[in-house]
């Protein structure tokens, strides 16, 4: 899974409530380490959890649950790589509900558990 820039996720044809969907994107990025709740997310882009919800999902193609996921499954990527921290740690920082939860999701988007990952990309950090 490759980390795309948030203009990439818009569909073609994105109309003004893009400036709504773009604030929610920029919370869950400053918030992706704290637990993210819809109505918060949506107090930050200014309108309803419901309505921040219909507009994501048809600027972006994908719900918010699931972009989050994707994010954080993207940061998980990077911890796995480049430090030491347990996959119980990961997922406990990452705010999954369980570590086999985070198991599941990063397995649903990048094709392996996060021990395999770890075991095929870890990078040895010598300073």
């Amino acid at each position: 899974m490759a980390f795309f820039p948030f203009f990439w996720l818009l569909k073609e044809g994105c109309s003004h409530y893009c400036t709504a969907v773009e604030a929610a994107v920029e919370y869950i990025h400053v918030h992706l380490y704290d637990k993210i709740v819809l109505r918060d997310v949506a107090e930050a882009a200014g309108i309803s959890p419901c309505h921040l919800s219909r507009i994501f999902r048809r600027d972006t193609g994908i719900s918010i649950v699931d972009y989050i996921q994707k994010e954080r499954v993207n940061s998980a990527r990077h911890m796995l790589i480049y430090s030491d921290y347990s996959i119980a740690m990961i997922s406990e920082y990452l705010h999954f509900s369980s570590q086999s939860y985070f198991i599941r999701i990063f397995e649903k988007y990048i094709g392996m558990t996060p021990g395999q990952y770890k075991r095929n990309y870890h990078k040895e950090i010598s300073w």
